[in-house]
């Protein structure tokens, strides 16, 4: 059993009688936090507010609402907290049904023995404890890199980053967009001997080589037009941790040879700085959905720096090719965006869910990710159904797509959203604050969105 304070957690205590209350209270206080309600309705109201309720002992005959209803609904809340019910059975309740349809963790009789509803108390925390805990502690392992996947390519993923983390190596990360190679680095980052520093994250994709120097190796001010003050680059932002270099296949010719001089030498130059060099000592970990090899032999990446950045190499797997990790995706996401956007839960209709399955997701996780959230905004239901997946996804039936072409409802959304952002940004010159006013969205929303569509 695992060791707890039993006060860290409260015992619920629902009985529309006071009296009856106030001697629960006197059993009970001495050894558990208590808090308590004197209606079914109130007691849904303090289950919904406070997460550290681990037990319900509560009547059955209620006015308005009773134990058996308030049961429900406490379950649909928090399914995993114990029920007692402590009640004296007027007779027209049915103890063999209740049984059969709530499934209460207990029955104990009103004036029974005290003792027997103290051991009941202590058995249902003690069984809520365990549960959770081992719910925890299956949800550590299952993201220990902040990533989910059962599959047997995930886990050879995540055996490569145990296995590179703990060594100062290059690495360099393959896979489709919205697959999680931004993950991938993190983890073996903060599984490394350099995780108590920095982690300097840089897309290297869409932006001019000017800026690139500048924010890959710092600049002073008055170094160029617009350089107002001295910039820290990342390199020695970064110093001593790991500079995460995403999207290296679309760096520009002239910055590759700057990198090169970095990774060979470890030495940075700041633009608009003296010739003198600064010393710099980081990991450099990079990703690419390119073709590394095919770009060198176009001559539109270095082939000496290629194998400068090549080290061990990590494939993360397309969605499409570990099916069996969606389900457990999908339900993740549920809960973490129904709670994000202010939801009561949400669970997909095993037909939905074959439906995410069977979809290709040419957007890989990050596709699956914005699908689920458009889908919690947009149903009115606690159940998603399978024709609610289809429509959005712009499949009928168990058709799907094959090969991501992008003629799909989800994807002419996804399209007009992205072109919508662009202009908005094009409009205000940049300012995410004044963009998420002229669309009228919240600006942390806008950045995600922004992040998500690589804009």
């Amino acid at each position: 059993m695992f060791d707890y304070d039993p006060k860290e957690f409260k015992i619920l205590i629902v009985d529309d009688d006071t009296l009856v209350l106030e001697g629960l209270r006197i059993l009970l206080e001495d050894s558990y936090s208590l808090v308590d309600a004197t209606s079914g309705a109130k007691s849904i109201e303090l289950v919904q507010a406070d997460s550290s309720i681990a037990v319900v002992v509560m009547d059955i005959k209620m006015p308005h609402i009773d134990g058996i209803e308030t049961a429900r609904r406490l379950r649909e809340i928090a399914p995993d907290i114990p029920i007692i019910f402590h009640t004296g059975f007027s007779g027209e309740y049915d103890e063999d049904r209740i049984d059969a349809d709530e499934n209460p963790y207990q029955y104990i009789q009103k004036g029974g023995s005290p003792s027997q509803l103290v051991r009941a108390v202590r058995n249902a925390l003690d069984s809520y404890v365990a549960k959770t805990e081992v719910s925890r502690l299956s949800l550590m392992a299952e993201t220990a890199f902040g990533m989910i996947g059962s599959s047997e390519v995930m886990q050879v993923v995540f055996d490569t980053i145990r296995r590179v983390a703990l060594q100062n190596v290059k690495v360099m990360i393959l896979g489709e967009t919205g697959t999680g190679k931004e993950l991938v680095a993190r983890a073996i980052h903060n599984l490394s001997s350099r995780r108590d520093n920095k982690l300097a994250i840089f897309s290297c994709n869409h932006k001019a080589p000017d800026l690139v120097e500048s924010e890959l190796f710092g600049h002073k001010k008055g170094s160029f037009t617009g350089a107002l003050s001295d910039r820290v680059g990342l390199f020695e932002y970064a110093d001593g941790g790991t500079v995460f270099l995403d999207e290296i296949g679309d760096l520009d010719i002239t910055t590759q040879a700057k990198l090169l001089r970095v990774l060979e030498a470890g030495e940075i130059q700041t633009v608009g700085d003296t010739p003198e060099l600064m010393k710099v000592d980081v990991r450099v970990i990079c990703a690419t959905h390119h073709d590394l090899k095919q770009l060198v032999d176009e001559r539109k990446f270095r082939e000496d720096l290629y194998y400068r950045l090549k080290g061990i190499t990590i494939t993360v797997p397309p969605l499409r090719n570990r099916r069996q990790d969606i389900p457990k995706l999908a339900s993740k996401f549920m809960d973490r965006l129904t709670i994000e956007n202010n939801r009561p839960p949400v669970i997909f209709d095993s037909k939905a869910m074959r439906v995410l399955v069977d979809f290709d997701w040419p957007g890989n996780v990050r596709q699956l990710l914005d699908t689920i959230e458009s889908l919690i905004v947009l149903s009115d239901s606690s159940v998603i159904m399978a024709q609610e997946v289809e429509r959005y996804l712009g499949v009928s039936g168990q058709t799907v797509p094959s090969n991501g072409n992008g003629h799909g409802l989800a994807n002419r959304t996804l399209e007009f959203r992205k072109s919508c952002i662009i202009e908005a940004l094009h409009h205000t010159e940049g300012n995410v604050n004044a963009a998420a006013r002229h669309l009228d969205v919240d600006p942390a929303n806008l950045r995600k969105w922004i992040k998500s569509y690589d804009i």
